[in-house]
């Protein structure tokens, strides 16, 4: 399902590595780029997306949509709205005022599963959402390292602003600005895990493991494998992750930074196929190479 596992790595790396250049990046300012987000089957509460007056928020779906059953509310209050099989395109006009919430509905064409999609529309100019993707069926590889990229550059951005403030002693040029790009950045989460009991038939420990996430978008697991011993190379291309009860957790195959070799420390990221696969407990995870020849296992492994 995905091709690559990448974007987790830089999103792990968001949170420890310095930028080495945002002078290039430009000003801080409302939020831009694009917003994903992946349905559910139920999903409350209703997600956000952040309009203003006077500025366009474009809507895409991966699905058609039934033009005849949008239901939006205050509708006749747009400067302009648009509206496709597969977008929708809104521009709320200046009678709107901050924090003002508004229902969007819309219906999918076929028969499948979500049949219906609802999203509350939040007047906030400071943090504008300029597109928003919905995906209905599951995303690529390549829409999630997009997304990891752009919080990248949101906290160069906000690096280069505290650096100009250090040293001018001035305000920033929107007080709205600078919490709005927090804000975003943020929402990604990293907590380390600790575990029992390490077997390993590879020249090789852990050393550390990382739950990462990005509400609402993505969860995975990042781990460091530190090469001690022997010789050759060892990769990681099969996981087994179970719970307490020896029930299995549906992950994607492992995405391993480089071979382990002696005096290498590789990372290991595994991207969990559910958001919510990963619920307080202790866990038992397993790495095997091609041909299940050796394995690396962690025991007691604790989610809180």
């Amino acid at each position: 399902m995905f091709a690559s596992y990448s974007f987790i790595v830089l999103a792990w790396g968001l949170l420890l590595a310095p930028v080495a250049d945002a002078a290039e990046l430009g000003a801080l300012g409302p939020l831009a780029g694009v917003r994903r987000i992946d349905l559910k089957e139920t999903r409350a509460p209703l997600p956000e997306v952040h309009i203003g007056p006077g500025l366009t928020t474009t809507v895409l779906f991966d699905s058609p949509i039934r033009l005849d059953e949008v239901v939006l509310e205050g509708r006749e209050r747009f400067q302009r709205l648009g509206m496709s099989e597969d977008h929708l395109v809104l521009v709320p006009s200046s009678t709107f005022v901050h924090g003002e919430q508004l229902r969007l509905e819309v219906r999918f064409r076929d028969d499948a599963a979500p049949e219906r999609a609802a999203f509350m529309l939040v007047v906030d100019a400071a943090r504008v959402e300029r597109q928003v993707e919905i995906y209905r069926q599951p995303r690529t590889a390549e829409s999630y390292r997009v997304e990891v990229e752009e919080l990248k550059k949101g906290i160069a951005r906000l690096r280069q602003e505290v650096g100009r403030l250090h040293q001018t002693n001035a305000p920033t040029g929107g007080s709205d600005s600078l919490p709005a790009t927090i804000a975003r950045v943020l929402e990604v989460e990293a907590t380390p895990l600790t575990f029992g009991r390490q077997d390993s038939s590879v020249p090789a420990s852990v050393s550390e493991v990382n739950v990462v996430r990005l509400s609402g978008r993505w969860l995975a697991l990042s781990m460091i494998l530190k090469g001690e011993r022997g010789s050759g190379a060892w990769t990681a291309v099969e996981v087994v992750l179970r719970d307490a009860r020896g029930q299995a957790v549906k992950a994607l195959p492992p995405w391993q930074q480089g071979p382990v070799r002696p005096g290498t420390s590789p990372q290991v990221v595994i991207m969990m196929e559910d958001e919510a696969a990963l619920p307080s407990g202790r866990y038992t995870l397993e790495l095997w190479d091609e041909g299940r020849g050796q394995h690396v296992t962690l025991e007691g492994l604790e989610v809180h």
